[in-house]
């Protein structure tokens, strides 16, 4: 028993070295086949072309600082005047042209302010004409000048009707020549000429003229005839304002249009000045 035992251990010891023998060259082989080409298996990639190094260090880039905009106001180029055509030599720059001086602001008498030598004041007759008047004496104007003119009408109410022109002038220097021309406006009219048929007070002068003979059959549409005229003399000195009263009288006693007219009236006031 003990012999079966003996050689069963050592059949056992046997192949335990055995497996431990081919255990160890198959370890040996699997190192000799990793170290023989350790980049047998590896893939290997071309590295990129590299620019070539300059010989300074290039800095790198900068960024600009960013800065708010500026306005900048707008400028008026200077016009410049051109050669006319067919003349020679250089154009000549036109000459910049003066700045316009400001208003300067005009003081008012009433606020005791002082007037500028170059403003125009009203020329008051008698007081800055340059006439050598010192305003105390009458201003002198020439004898004829007109100062004056207007009109009045009467209404009756129906197409006869008169009007008197008047016309103010001066006649010397203590009076003034007011001449008073009276005309019959209408259509058909047939009157003899009757003698004092016109009265006109002026300034309470009175006169009494006569009225021409008229005949008019209305076929010219309406027409206009001059009764009388007369000029009155009234007295208006250098300074005076005087209001001068007028009353036109014309005695036509008839009838027109069915109206009986004894009498065709007009007249008011006229302001003389001189």
């Amino acid at each position: 028993m003990k012999n079966n035992r003996t050689t069963a251990l050592l059949m056992l010891l046997v192949f335990l070295l055995v497996v431990a023998v081919v255990i160890i060259f198959l370890t040996g082989l699997d190192r000799n086949s990793r170290t023989d080409n350790p980049y047998e298996n590896v893939t290997v990639t071309a590295a990129p072309d590299l620019p070539e190094e300059s010989a300074e260090p290039t800095p790198p880039p900068t960024t600009a600082p960013t800065t708010a905009p500026q306005y900048y106001p707008p400028t008026t180029a200077t016009p410049v005047q051109t050669a006319a055509p067919g003349s020679t030599g250089a154009p000549k720059s036109a000459a910049t042209p003066a700045p316009t001086p400001s208003p300067t602001p005009v003081a008012s008498l009433e606020d005791g302010g002082i007037l500028p030598a170059q403003q125009l004041v009203p020329v008051v007759p008698g007081v800055n004409d340059n006439s050598g008047n010192d305003g105390d004496s009458p201003v002198t104007i020439p004898i004829g000048t007109v100062i004056g003119s207007g009109q009045f009408r009467s209404d009756t109410g129906t197409a006869l009707n008169i009007h008197a022109d008047w016309t103010a002038s001066i006649n010397d220097p203590q009076t003034a020549n007011v001449t008073i021309t009276v005309f019959a406006d209408h259509y058909s009219l047939i009157t003899t000429a009757t003698p004092g048929a016109l009265q006109v007070s002026v300034d309470g002068q009175y006169v009494s003229l006569g009225s021409p003979a008229i005949e008019n059959d209305g076929t010219t549409g309406l027409a206009m005839t001059e009764i009388n005229s007369h000029t009155f003399q009234v007295p208006l000195t250098g300074g005076d304002i005087r209001t001068v009263p007028v009353q036109v009288v014309w005695q036509y006693r008839g009838s027109y249009s069915g109206v009986e007219l004894p009498t065709i009236e007009c007249g008011g006031n006229i302001t003389l000045t001189r």
